[in-house]
């Protein structure tokens, strides 16, 4: 009996372990895995960086990368693609999605960005201003110029004037007196980027006569200005006028009565990586304060990875956000981030004279007045522009206009092509349009718009019914409703249907995979690149993103 009853007890211990067994073996299949995530980093970078682009982690898992920034004053993030705000430390979480047997996951990195202290740039001779200088000093490291308007008297060619941190608070604009040359430039240069302050606080009102910049540039040539931080002007700031070969880089503006910077009468210009904010700010509706940054009668220009912002008042006649105009020719405007204005975005007006051969490309505008406008207001001849590869978005009024206004002059030879503009004419008024084709004037001719993708606006695109001249508008994206157009408009090959942005509630316009604006640009002109500077493929895509 008492084997029986240990048989029997023995039997019952291995029924319950086979039963816990088929019990966990059937939990275990259930349970996912999570995935390995590794390699991610994000390199350290300066204030003034061109925004890039997040190299994915490595994992074993399938599931898509989304992107956070913990510091938005330090980094935001649309896409894999992060723009630098100012100096400072965030955390960049990698958040992977589930995926097959894997859970969802998640790394992060460290993003470092710091006030650039560079190296002194080469020259002949070094001459440093210090606020705590003295202007009867000869210039040398150890006995600094009081003033840049001292330094500026006495910099001659090769010379490089290292002006030391601090606030600069000039009677007079700051004149070189001479010229550089190809070899060996004049530099004027912010030992810190930035921190060296040109404060107008003191100067002299502008007059009729005179209404120069605090920074004036006079018939001169081969002279840079590097990383000066110019506030306070009572007009414009930095000025250059019957001028060549002059550059403005990595310099900011701030709260100029007229623009931050203008080049004018001059040619073979650069304005770059500069950043311009309440410019245009004097309170006098009878004057003309220019744009933020204009360019007027420039031969040979390049503006381009500019940030313009910040003027959401309109207490002048002037204040467009970039501007070539008058007898503009043989120019980019590239790269540029321009938001928060009143008035236009990106301007190009022959106003009285001919602007020719200006090349619009790879700009970001948003929450301004109007987005790019490409206009002849008092009769001068617009020729050969092209406007390609641009964001465009949240503009109350029209995204892209080739305007009609005041005396209409002639626009001929303009392609507007893989252009990306969402969310646009919503102000409520017949500005109600993506694309605006407005110009009429009797001379125009070879209006090309190809291969855009328009979304979002309650009129994706419309023209003036009165135009007599031929328009073509062939193989774009027009997701919504499409307006009325004159009768010589041939309208062709349109796709009529969602164009698939990632995520546009993260402003993330690339386009995701399945889109029916892939491969399907044809036609000529076509871009080499895209927005973020990718190269197109050999079928590339509708818009301004190319999908990779």
């Amino acid at each position: 009996m008492k084997n029986i009853k240990r048989q029997l007890s023995i039997l019952a211990i291995g029924i319950i372990i086979s039963i816990l067994t088929f019990g966990c073996d059937s939990k275990k299949e259930e349970v996912l895995i999570a995935p390995t995530i590794s390699g991610f980093s994000v390199p350290a970078k300066v204030v003034g960086d061109s925004s890039f682009a997040l190299t994915s982690p490595t994992s074993n898992s399938a599931g898509a990368f989304t992107y956070t920034s913990s510091n938005t004053a330090v980094a935001t993030i649309a896409g894999n693609m992060v723009t630098i705000v100012g100096a400072g430390t965030t955390i960049i979480k990698a958040t992977q999605a589930a995926n097959g047997s894997y859970t969802s996951g998640e790394t992060t990195a460290n993003f470092v960005v710091s006030i650039a202290i560079v190296g002194l740039p080469a020259g002949l001779r070094y001459l440093y201003v210090s606020p705590t200088g003295k202007d009867v000093n000869s210039g040398a490291i150890d006995k600094p110029f009081l003033t840049v308007n001292k330094a500026a008297e006495v910099a001659i060619a090769g010379d490089v004037v290292i002006i030391k941190s601090g606030t600069y608070l000039p009677t007079s604009k700051i004149t070189p007196v001479n010229s550089g040359t190809a070899n060996n430039p004049i530099i004027y240069f912010s030992e810190v980027k930035n921190e060296a302050i040109i404060d107008g606080s003191n100067s002299t009102n502008g007059t009729s006569a005179d209404r120069r910049g605090l920074f004036d540039i006079n018939g001169k040539s081969w002279i840079v200005v590097d990383g000066l931080k110019v506030i306070n002007a009572k007009f414009w700031g930095i000025f250059a006028s019957g001028s060549s070969n002059i550059t403005a880089k990595n310099c900011k503006t701030y709260n100029t009565g007229a623009s931050g910077i203008v080049m004018a009468n001059s040619s073979n210009i650069s304005v770059l990586y500069n950043n311009v904010e309440m410019a245009c700010m004097l309170n006098d509706k009878s004057i003309s304060t220019g744009e933020c940054i204009s360019l007027a009668s420039v031969t040979g220009f390049e503006v381009a990875y500019n940030t313009v912002s910040n003027r959401m008042t309109d207490p002048n006649n002037g204040g467009e956000g970039i501007d070539a105009k008058n007898a503009c020719s043989n120019g980019t405007i590239h790269h540029n981030t321009v938001y928060d204005l009143k008035r236009v975005g990106i301007y190009v007006d022959a106003y009285q004279k001919d602007i020719s051969n200006i090349d619009v490309y790879a700009n970001k505008v948003y929450n301004t007045g109007g987005g790019i406008t490409i206009a002849s207001e008092e009769g001068g001849i617009v020729s050969s522009i092209k406007v390609h590869d641009n964001l465009v978005y949240d503009i109350g009024t029209i995204g892209i206009r080739l305007a009609g206004y005041l005396n209409n002059g002639p626009v001929q030879n303009v392609d507007i092509y893989q252009n990306t503009i969402y969310h646009c004419g919503f102000a409520g008024n017949w500005e109600n349009c993506g694309l605006l084709i407005e110009a009429s004037n009797a001379a125009n001719l070879g209006f090309n718009i190809r291969n855009n993708v328009i979304s979002g606006c309650p009129i994706q695109i419309k023209s003036n019914s009165s135009q007599n001249f031929p328009v073509t508008i062939d193989n774009n994206l027009f997701f919504g409703a499409i307006g009325s157009f004159s009768a010589q408009t041939t309208i062709t090959n349109t796709i009529n249907l969602d164009p698939l942005f990632e995520n546009v509630a993260t402003l993330d316009f690339r386009l995701k995979a399945g889109s029916p604006a892939i491969d399907e640009a044809a036609g000529t002109p076509l871009a080499v690149k895209d927005f973020n500077d990718y190269t197109r493929d050999s079928k590339p895509d509708l818009g301004a993103f190319e999908y990779h």
